[in-house]
């Protein structure tokens, strides 16, 4: 048997440790020999292998299992690089080809101690593989969007269940503009719900809430919230533009805190009573334009009040509010531990994008008529669209219960 000509570069690798002591060294250190001694084996395997279906011909064994292992050797984060590991029984197939094939007994002694330390690695930190795996993602360089979108995905689906709703799209739009009272800003707002459907019948469920100030922002000044179009007798143009059905009941309620909130309701269940509401108001003024009563931010924010796919979160600003300045995401949610007002760090990866002016195309396929939605508040609001740029946040599978923002910092 002929060794190949080129070791593969994990085996001359040292993966950094990290410097704290605990999980993340210990974990580095037995995944980083597991790797590096399954290396060792496919290194003594005829031929060249670089690629996944190479291993497998080598060594006659399972698609899935030859990718597996050979993902878990050429990934170069060692953390990214553990959840492709196989399960104990996966690597025991691949020793028991691996000895058909001749590979001395000394290489696959070194493999199967090096998964007993990783076995010992896992029951003390984690107690199983699966909890295992949440600790890599959480450490992980190159995974962690895509395991993080499995999860929420996970959440989606068991909040649908529980709360017996859920929705393909939340639809959050903010206006920003100078307001007639100077040093303040008025804000335009479409809040909405597509592909909304209930698992029980005669369900209700809020579109969105309306506060009297800016988000993220308090202030002493009164403000008024002017619906766009009347929700009880809304004129045919706006109902087929807003509503998936013209007769769809929606109900504006005004709660103690003086913002108003928008339900919507339904006999039907499942998919084919799947109803979409858009709602639209004015608030005059938002908030001020400079920091005050302990307040160093203002944008936009979308609370997850229902488990929904996909979040859009547009902030379309006037370019005389924040010349310059990209929004920074931010992330809440009820649960803070700590002091007051401090945030819990949540996983997000996504970032917002600069979608250019609002004459553009800013539609997007999950919003049908979208483009006209927006016409729509700049002609009723009297706005022009020229002076507005577009910010755009897409968030797949939003955590329920957070509220995620695009904020700017207030001089």
């Amino acid at each position: 048997m002929s060794r190949r000509q080129t070791q593969r570069s994990v085996s001359s690798r040292t993966d950094p440790i990290p410097s704290n002591s605990g999980f993340e060294s210990e974990a580095s250190t037995a995944i980083h020999a597991l790797r590096r001694h399954l290396d060792g084996v496919m290194s003594l395997l005829p031929g060249p292998i670089t690629r996944a279906s190479e291993l497998q011909h080598a060594l006659e064994v399972d698609k899935a299992l030859a990718w597996r292992v050979f993902n878990a050797v050429e990934c170069p984060d060692a953390f990214t690089a553990a959840r492709y590991l196989p399960r104990s029984a996966g690597i025991r197939s691949f020793l028991v080809a691996a000895r058909r094939k001749g590979v001395e007994s000394s290489a696959l002694e070194r493999v199967n101690a090096a998964v007993e330390a990783l076995d010992r690695v896992v029951k003390s930190h984690a107690g199983d593989r699966k909890r295992f795996d949440m600790l890599l993602a959480a450490h992980s360089v190159e995974g962690r969007q895509e395991a993080d979108l499995a999860h929420r995905r996970i959440a989606f689906e068991g909040n649908s269940y529980v709360w017996g709703a859920s929705a393909d799209v939340q639809l959050r739009s903010a206006f920003l503009a100078p307001s007639a009272d100077r040093g303040f800003a008025d804000m335009a707002n479409l809040r909405g719900l597509l592909g909304l459907e209930f698992l029980r019948p005669a369900m209700s469920w809020p579109v969105g809430i309306t506060w009297p100030r800016q988000d993220d922002l308090r202030t002493t000044r009164e403000a008024s919230i002017e619906p766009l179009f009347d929700l009880d007798d809304a004129p045919d143009d706006a109902a087929s533009l807003f509503f998936s059905d013209p007769g769809l009941r929606v109900e504006s309620r005004v709660s103690e805190g003086g913002g108003r909130q928008y339900m919507v309701s339904t006999e039907r269940v499942g998919a084919t009573g799947a109803i979409s509401c858009v709602t639209g108001d004015v608030v005059r003024p938002v908030g001020p334009l400079t920091a005050e009563e302990g307040s160093r931010n203002a944008g936009a924010m979308a609370t997850i009040s229902c488990p929904v796919r996909l979040l859009i979160l547009d902030v379309l600003v006037h370019r005389s509010l924040f010349p310059g300045v990209v929004p920074d995401v931010v992330i809440r949610s009820d649960f803070s531990p700590g002091y007051e007002g401090q945030s819990h760090p949540m996983p997000l990866t996504e970032a917002p994008v600069f979608m250019g002016p609002a004459t553009g195309p800013i539609r997007t396929s999950e919003v049908p008529r979208y483009d006209e939605m927006r016409s729509f508040v700049f002609e009723n609001v009297g706005w022009s669209a020229s002076e507005f740029d577009v910010f755009r946040l897409r968030v797949e599978y939003p955590i329920l219960s957070t509220a995620l923002a695009l904020s700017f910092k207030l001089a």
